[in-house]
């Protein structure tokens, strides 16, 4: 297996275990963790395969690329994706939250988290989707250039 391979596969893995630690420590309950990913798993892999697929593409860009400012572009979108993927996972598990996050000052962003749920979700496997586009498209441009 290729390093890019093999590094979009763990990235994957690791948004969805990020999700199961997250979930099941607000929850605290394994049984609710698993119900609730029983239930948003469609999402929640779209938003996973999203990530990991963009992952890979970063570090096989990376692998390839004689252009430093190329790269520096395709850091600040894999960052943004990792970002918003990550509060798109976040979301949800905001309602176990909520029981929390008063008591430091945050129940509106709880609120927020809880109702916004899919559509952040959406915004992650959208998010990812853009990035993805944008680094097939700079490995596309790497490939021409390193040809000619």
């Amino acid at each position: 297996m290729t390093k890019s391979i093999r590094s979009g596969v763990v990235s994957a893995l690791g948004l969805v275990l990020f999700y199961f630690i997250v979930m099941g420590i607000s929850s605290k309950s394994w049984s609710a963790t698993i119900s609730q990913f029983q239930d948003l798993w469609y999402w929640l892999i779209l938003l996973s395969a999203g990530f990991g697929i963009q992952v890979g593409l970063f570090v096989y860009l990376k692998d390839c690329i004689k252009k430093p400012r190329l790269m520096q572009n395709s850091k600040m979108i894999t960052a943004t994706s990792t970002g918003t993927s990550g509060l798109a996972m976040v979301a949800c598990c905001a309602h176990h939250l909520s029981e929390v996050l008063p008591f430091i000052g945050l129940s509106a962003a709880s609120v927020f988290l809880t109702r916004y749920q899919i559509p952040l979700i959406i915004l992650g496997i959208v998010s990812n989707m853009f990035g993805i586009i944008y680094m097939i498209r700079i490995i596309r441009k790497v490939k021409n250039s390193n040809a000619t």
